[in-house]
């Protein structure tokens, strides 16, 4: 629970974190902004501060071991300290029965998470999971689900784009079946200190070119209303299923057809459920987003066909997208917000935390 206090500057964050229980301050947790480099850790009476705040919305992130993390939004414009209270967890991950420990079964584990949450890229490569042994997982055969999570935040380092990320993990599930991917967690980025001059170059031209194409600089360019400068094409997809008989007993096929006509950055968007700060995604069916100025990475082409000896070059970045919720509302940043109210596919779906940058970036 979050509640305000007295008067204080803009543009930063000021406050206390207690128990919830009984009132008494919570030391040394962690305090940041989801998906930025403004993070901070309380001092031993549970006061922090987070200065030079970027304006906008953003989600306040409060967590520490044996609570429950707290992800509130936030306006940053907001100029009262915060009085914040934790829950104590209810659930005892000894309570929870699930493997985590390293043996070969949590090793196998560890593989499809580090797949589907690092990713396959080239710049997974060069990602790692500092404290892997933070994490759990429950494999659940009969759903066909393999689920997870972390005892404390997980730290990345990410030595292709240059940060350090902290990231609490809220869960993960891998769908056995679909082949298909959710996890819900908030990090928070720290630059590493580049060794030398040619390192600071190659981590600014890595960082550009994660951007360039990626689901954030979408959404931004969806903010301006200016997708086919930025060189995002729109099409609709449509979905009818096809029945045939086969041996005498009739199957359903969903088949999908690409409408060839490009689309307004308009087309998805709902004017009545705008604001002056944010606007908002609504649309019906997929929608295929192509990004004609980068082809596909090869890692990425591989992946569709991964026991092909010879592949052909890969195309323009084609992603499709799909909304779980009626309305999604996105931000200048590029940050959206219900996260889980959009379903990637294609190459947003196959990027993963070793592709993303804080919403703090500028190219």
């Amino acid at each position: 629970m979050l509640t305000t206090l007295t008067a204080h500057a803009q543009l930063s964050l000021r406050g206390r974190v207690v128990n919830a229980a009984d009132g008494q301050p919570v030391p040394f947790c962690s305090v940041f902004l989801a998906n930025t480099t403004k993070g901070t850790t309380a001092d031993e009476n549970g006061n922090f501060l987070l200065p030079n705040l970027p304006a906008g919305r953003f989600d306040l992130i409060v967590s520490s071991v044996g609570f429950e993390t707290l992800a509130s939004p936030i306006n940053t414009n907001q100029s009262a300290p915060l009085l914040i209270r934790l829950a104590p967890s209810a659930n005892q991950l000894a309570e929870v029965q699930v493997r985590a420990n390293r043996d070969p079964e949590w090793l196998e584990h560890l593989d499809v998470f580090l797949k589907n949450f690092i990713g396959t890229s080239k710049n997974a490569q060069e990602c790692r999971i500092v404290n892997q042994n933070a994490l759990w997982f429950d494999d659940d055969r009969a759903a066909l689900q393999l689920k997870g999570g972390a005892r404390e935040p997980l730290v990345i380092e990410n030595k292709a784009l240059g940060y350090r990320i902290r990231y609490v993990l809220e869960q993960f599930m891998f769908d056995y079946g679909r082949k298909s991917v959710s996890y819900l967690g908030y990090p928070v980025y720290e630059p590493m200190k580049p060794r030398s001059r040619r390192e600071t170059m190659r981590w600014e031209k890595a960082r550009r070119t994660a951007y360039l194409g990626s689901c954030m600089h979408f959404m931004r360019t969806l903010y301006a209303r200016k997708t086919a400068e930025e060189g995002f094409e729109i099409r609709r997809v449509l979905e009818r299923a096809d029945s045939t008989k086969v041996a005498g007993q009739w199957r359903v096929k969903r088949a999908r057809y690409l409408v060839k006509d490009a689309l307004p950055a308009t087309f998805l968007l709902n004017d009545d459920a705008s604001t002056d700060s944010t606007t908002a995604l609504a649309f019906e069916n997929l929608i295929q987003i192509t990004y004609t100025q980068e082809n596909e990475s090869p890692e990425f082409v591989r992946s569709l066909s991964p026991f092909s000896e010879k592949l052909s070059p890969g195309g323009p970045q084609t992603s499709l997208i799909y909304l779980t919720e009626p309305t999604v509302t996105v931000e200048r940043n590029g940050n959206f917000y219900n996260p889980l109210g959009i379903i990637f596919e294609g190459y947003w779906g196959w990027e993963k935390m070793a592709e993303l940058l804080p919403l703090t970036y500028e190219p």
